[in-house]
């Protein structure tokens, strides 16, 4: 029997997220950098709404109903050739589902500091400066962070396929298109007003920022207006005379 179980606004978050994963591993270069970036905050938005979705929208995308015991995965594990059918996530895809937006947050806090470390652009463009743009740990937690990003996302695409193969009857594949799934009990879920609104409310927001980036590549997002200062062409003669045994600092650190 049908199950009416991810609504349009779970289903249209899972399609702008991944398309939005995509677009940033895309554009991963230092000539579309400002896009990367632009994709990259767009993305936390989208992790946004899931925060807020997974405490107060419908049943089987909440937090709360997502089976993370360690009893519920073992027997998952053990069972996996069995009929026993999970309206919304089974424990494993819990697992990796959670697994993701962490991961995927903190590539993105890890890249706005890369952004603003080492380009000097975007709401971290103070750090930018001697002391600190020669730092790589945040650019390598960027790349460890995206890498392990990649397994899970394979590791959430195998545990569909599986599900095609092993459950190809619950039509798990086809319900994050159409939203309805087969059960043998009907378990059908209905969005209230406050969940149609948040919904709502937040694709537009999704799209005015996406709008507002593309049409104003100079905001504070993207660009800096810290203009870094060159101390050793400021203080030339200093530099050919006394810089082969002294080091040059700015004079507000010797203070």
């Amino acid at each position: 029997m049908k199950s009416y179980i991810w609504t349009l606004p779970t289903r249209v978050f899972h399609w702008l997220f991944a398309t939005s994963i995509l677009l940033a591993f895309l554009t991963d270069d230092d000539n579309l950098l400002t896009y990367h970036a632009i994709i990259g905050y767009s993305i936390f938005i989208l992790l946004g709404f899931r925060f807020f979705w997974g405490i107060a929208g419908p049943k089987y995308s909440r937090f709360s109903d997502f089976p993370l015991s360690i009893k519920a995965l073992k027997e998952f594990l053990s069972n996996i050739f069995s009929h026993k059918e999970y309206a919304g996530h089974n424990p494993a895809a819990s697992y990796v589902m959670i697994a993701m937006f962490v991961v995927t947050a903190l590539t993105i806090i890890s890249g706005v500091l890369t952004f603003g470390i080492q380009e000097g652009k975007g709401l971290l463009s103070f750090l930018n400066n001697s002391y600190y743009k020669e730092m790589e740990i945040f650019e390598e937690i960027h790349e460890f962070c995206s890498t392990l990003l990649i397994i899970l996302i394979v590791a959430h695409i195998g545990g569909v396929l599986s599900d095609r193969l092993l459950k190809p009857e619950t039509q798990t594949l086809n319900s994050i298109f159409t939203g309805y799934k087969t059960l043998n009990i009907v378990k059908n879920v209905k969005l209230n007003i406050f969940q149609k609104a948040l919904g709502f409310l937040f694709l537009i927001i999704f799209i005015l920022f996406l709008v507002f980036s593309f049409t104003n590549q100079g905001n504070l997002l993207l660009v800096s207006k810290y203009e870094p200062i060159n101390y050793e062409k400021k203080n030339e003669l200093f530099v050919s005379e006394c810089a082969s045994c002294h080091t040059l600092y700015p004079s507000k650190y010797l203070a």
